[in-house]
């Protein structure tokens, strides 16, 4: 693939003539449903979203995909399916672990059916989400009781089996720091009974550039002890830029370096997945007064930047684009995405660093430009 970014008189037309492409190729690739998505009267796309361009890369590498998908009904079969050829894994999200060691089951049948059908691999994630919150104290009394441990680790095994999962990702946030070696010994434990069945054992991690065991949250994260137990890690680089924080990157690359600079030291990178976004939000301003940013899918982002004739920036040090616009009611809003040259500056880092591959977060959200864009980097490697 090619990065164009858009300037001022370019039309679809142009742009394809310069690229030797087509109109039709240009719209598929970009997401753009049909003409009225251009600039009403001119023809002209809104100067500052970049666009993707087809050219296909020699010597792609082969790396491993994983989506997390949060179950919705029916239209997982769809949602699947149209992503399933560039996907290793499909995470299910999620199995709750409940104080006593059960599991709170999930209505997954039509996921896990269609991850099946279109030869991707289903993978349980297990959190201690209690259905509001990532909850510490939920995950300190499953790992510190060592009989609703073992009784977790039961469940998660019979679900594993009865429903034909290829392996179990951990998803434990906001742990305790004083559970660091509670949380080890868990996983180690879990690791045990997966492997000698044959199953994989990944784990998704908070974002960190040192070892601090008592810093909140990330303390809990021996990212040097976990490296040796698991087969792969799913690293969350993202969500600096967050709903009730200022407008911001989600996925900053510098901050994104930085943490793949310390995991590699002391991770295998070939057990590495860097994580990847498929949102970003739309924050009223100003900011803190006008509340939460409310989600929304880079392409729908993309769209409402040339709907509303708003030129997009580019924040050089997070190499992430953004945007200002007014809403119909006159009120000022923020918006940061990700768009196709965003994701190829992310895609080099797994070059640059020999990454295992990357993590999505989350299916469903349309993003075309980064599928193809994948699709044209990385050859997805299919089991």
């Amino acid at each position: 693939m090619q990065i164009h970014r858009v300037a001022s008189g370019d039309t679809l037309w142009t742009i394809a003539q310069a690229t030797g492409s087509t109109p039709q190729e240009l719209m598929s690739l970009n997401g753009l449903a049909s003409q009225t998505e251009l600039v009403p009267g001119l023809n002209l796309l809104a100067p500052g979203p970049t666009a993707v361009v087809p050219q296909a890369r020699t010597n792609k590498r082969t790396i491993e995909v994983n989506g997390y998908l949060v179950p919705s009904g029916p239209q997982d079969a769809a949602t699947v399916q149209n992503v399933a050829p560039h996907l290793t894994y499909l995470c299910i999200f999620s199995y709750q672990a409940q104080a006593s060691g059960g599991l709170t089951p999930e209505n997954d049948t039509i996921a896990l059916q269609a991850a099946k059908n279109g030869g991707v691999r289903p993978l349980m994630t297990v959190t201690n989400f209690d259905g509001n919150n990532f909850n510490p104290d939920l995950a300190h009394a499953v790992m510190s009781d060592q009989t609703i441990r073992s009784q977790l680790i039961a469940n998660i095994l019979r679900t594993v089996s009865e429903k034909g999962f290829a392996g179990v990702n951990v998803d434990f946030e906001h742990m305790h720091p004083m559970d660091r070696a509670l949380y080890d010994n868990f996983i180690r434990t879990l690791a045990t009974a997966l492997h000698e069945r044959g199953l994989s054992i990944s784990i998704a991690m908070g974002p960190k550039t040192s070892d601090e065991p008592n810093q909140p949250w990330m303390g809990a994260f021996n990212y040097q002890a976990l490296g040796l137990m698991v087969d792969f890690i799913m690293l969350m680089t993202y969500e600096w830029g967050w709903v009730g924080g200022p407008p911001m990157a989600i996925a900053p690359i510098d901050q994104v370096r930085a943490v793949l600079n310390y995991a590699t030291s002391v991770i295998d990178p070939g057990k590495i997945l860097m994580g990847m976004t498929l949102y970003g939000y739309d924050w009223p301003l100003p900011h803190p007064a006008a509340g939460l940013a409310s989600g929304i899918s880079d392409n729908n982002a993309q769209n409402l930047a040339i709907r509303t004739g708003s030129p997009v920036e580019w924040s050089t040090s997070g190499e992430s684009p953004y945007f200002n616009y007014r809403a119909s009611d006159g009120r000022a809003h923020q918006v940061w995405f990700e768009d196709a040259q965003s994701v190829a500056d992310k895609f080099e880092l797994v070059y640059e660093m020999n990454l295992r591959g990357v993590s999505y977060w989350v299916l469903g959200n349309n993003f075309p430009q980064n599928w193809a864009l994948l699709g044209e980097t990385f050859v997805t490697k299919r089991f």
